[in-house]
């Protein structure tokens, strides 16, 4: 019994090791920062979120397209749900291609992480609908 005891608690030390230093935060950077902290060589924040913000936002919906017919056709959802999830799909593209117009692709960064929430909403609710049947 002993003998069990000790190489449980043997093995626990040795799994326990790895996932506390993965854990950890890296020394050489400070984890908290003092208010009196002067960040005048950093650079000022963008106006805008960084690469191909529209493009982001349509592969994202195109993947939830897919997942709305892969749904559609193992009639995991209603006709009824397909189309308002479509609708909801369509109002984020709107959004998105009005949103980049003036700035060939760009868009604002608030907005982007506006769409970027609304896309990851409308995944959520494919998952609830699928699965709610």
């Amino acid at each position: 019994m002993r003998s069990l005891t000790l190489k449980a608690a043997f093995a626990a030390i040795l799994m326990s090791a790895p996932l506390a230093s993965a854990v950890a935060a890296p020394m050489h950077e400070p984890y908290f920062r003092s208010m009196d902290h002067d960040d005048s060589d950093a650079p000022p924040p963008s106006t805008y979120a960084t690469g191909g913000q529209l493009n982001a936002v349509l592969n994202d919906l195109h993947d939830t397209d897919v997942r709305i017919q892969s749904d559609r056709r193992t009639r995991l959802i209603t006709p009824a749900e397909v189309r308002g999830l479509e609708a909801q799909s369509a109002a984020i593209r709107k959004a998105a291609v009005a949103g980049s117009m003036g700035d060939g692709g760009m868009i604002p960064a608030g907005q982007y992480h506006q769409l970027m929430a609304r896309i990851s909403g409308l995944d959520d609710q494919v998952d609830q609908d699928a699965f709610r049947g």
